[in-house]
């Protein structure tokens, strides 16, 4: 082919793809706190703004952040400039996460995992975005349609620490702004060496299935890790079948400006 032909087909080729019809950007990828399309919740960019509004300025700590795009509950914060700790225990991941927010050098992208005291390492089952240090929830996706076409049998040994830990080690702030957690299965474990009544973050994203309708596994494990939260001063925000957000109740109630509850 000659240079005025690949010339040619290469206008062709542009002109194709912008005669497509793009779908608009959605409410949530043009919000205060753009969210891409995958994430795990469809109205966090709305939860963020009622309870922790319009900020420039933030800390957030993400337990499990797997790529850093991807399902990410943190993304908007982490797009309005945000200061964060992301924590990814599988090597792999760990670096797209690096590579996907080369652009937010705020952001600090630590190869750990998160467990109880006196752990110095976990076993990881490797299954994607179900990866799990709980080898019963592995077992349990072998037996769900939706689930085993994630699973390998690729197993890693990783470092391990407890979120008390690390978060004094990274001289994050008592009372950050947002912890997520998202750990398939491993969440108790994970609060089990974190001084909730101590850190105290304004609002807290936490994978429980205690209402997920194929996950029986953990149901009575996460439904006492949420009783927990919840007495530690925090109440429900938003919950659907796996993803619960709480927030402190004196920011619910500084959201809502109800002074008869501020009374009470």
């Amino acid at each position: 082919m000659g240079t005025i032909a690949r010339v040619l087909l290469g206008v062709r080729l542009r002109a194709a793809r912008w005669l497509q019809p793009q779908e608009p950007p959605t409410r949530a990828e043009t919000a205060y706190y753009p969210q891409q399309r995958t994430c795990q919740i469809p109205e966090l960019w709305f939860i963020f703004e009622r309870l922790l509004g319009q900020r420039q300025r933030g800390y957030f700590v993400e337990v499990g952040a797997y790529d850093g795009v991807f399902v990410s509950n943190t993304w908007g914060l982490a797009a309005r400039g945000w200061q964060g700790l992301m924590l990814e225990p599988v090597p792999q991941m760990a670096a797209l996460c690096r590579t996907n927010h080369a652009g937010h050098p705020k952001l600090q992208v630590v190869e750990r995992a998160i467990g109880p005291a006196g752990q110095s390492e976990v076993r990881l089952h490797i299954a994607g975005t179900l990866t799990t240090a709980n080898p019963d929830m592995f077992h349990e996706y072998e037996d769900l349609n939706w689930a085993r076409a994630s699973l390998t049998t690729e197993e890693i040994v990783v470092p391990c620490s407890t979120l008390d830990e690390v978060l004094a080690e990274f001289g994050v702030p008592v009372g950050f702004d947002v912890l997520v957690v998202d750990v398939e299965g491993f969440e108790t474990e994970v609060f089990s060496g974190f001084d909730l009544s101590a850190w105290m973050p304004s609002l807290l994203i936490v994978e429980l299935a205690d209402m997920h309708p194929d996950l029986a596994q953990t149901a009575a494990r996460d439904a006492a890790l949420g009783e927990s939260v919840l007495a530690a001063g925090y109440c429900i925000a938003f919950k659907d079948h796996v993803n619960t957000v709480f927030v402190r109740e004196e920011l619910w109630r500084t959201a809502f400006s109800a002074p008869e509850m501020q009374d009470s």
